[in-house]
């Protein structure tokens, strides 16, 4: 899968006439769900009966499936859940939890959301305690759901 890399100033895709490959780029990490479900991937692990996916970012080299951490979520019936550490100075140029000031739902915000002038408060280990590991814990089922409810999107 790929992106359209998009032009700073307009926001329209950009173009590049001597060599439009660099007119893409990969999509990142969101691109794990249109990934499952444009590939029927996600049909054909629910069709073979499987309930939960358990997903690590590839430079997370030490994630292992916690068995303790899948019945936790069996047992909690969420739809979602990912695993959190707590910051350390090494960590505080990487994305971290936050409650959204909007709604107050708990969110990842990541560096590249951040304000220039915001950098200090966003690197504040005390203020944002946590940081994702990038590893996932998906129920396919309720994946599901939520794509047809929306006719695709999440």
């Amino acid at each position: 899968n790929k992106v359209p890399k998009l032009c700073a100033k307009t926001f329209e895709p950009a173009v590049c006439e001597s060599d439009p490959s660099n007119e893409w780029c990969p999509p990142g990490h969101g691109d794990l769900y249109a990934a499952l479900i444009g590939s029927g991937r996600l049909d054909a692990l629910l069709e073979g009966g499987y309930k939960y996916m358990f997903v690590s970012n590839s430079d997370n080299l030490g994630a292992t499936l916690d068995l303790k951490i899948l019945t936790h979520f069996a047992t909690t019936d969420a739809s979602f859940m990912m695993e959190c550490c707590a910051r350390t100075e090494n960590d505080k140029k990487g994305g971290h939890l936050a409650v959204r000031n909007s709604d107050k739902h708990l969110i990842l915000r990541e560096s590249a959301m951040c304000a220039d002038e915001d950098e200090p408060a966003f690197q504040d280990i005390t203020k944002h305690r946590f940081f994702n590991t990038n590893n996932l814990w998906i129920r396919l089922d309720k994946l599901k759901e939520i794509v047809d409810k929306f006719g695709g999107f999440i």
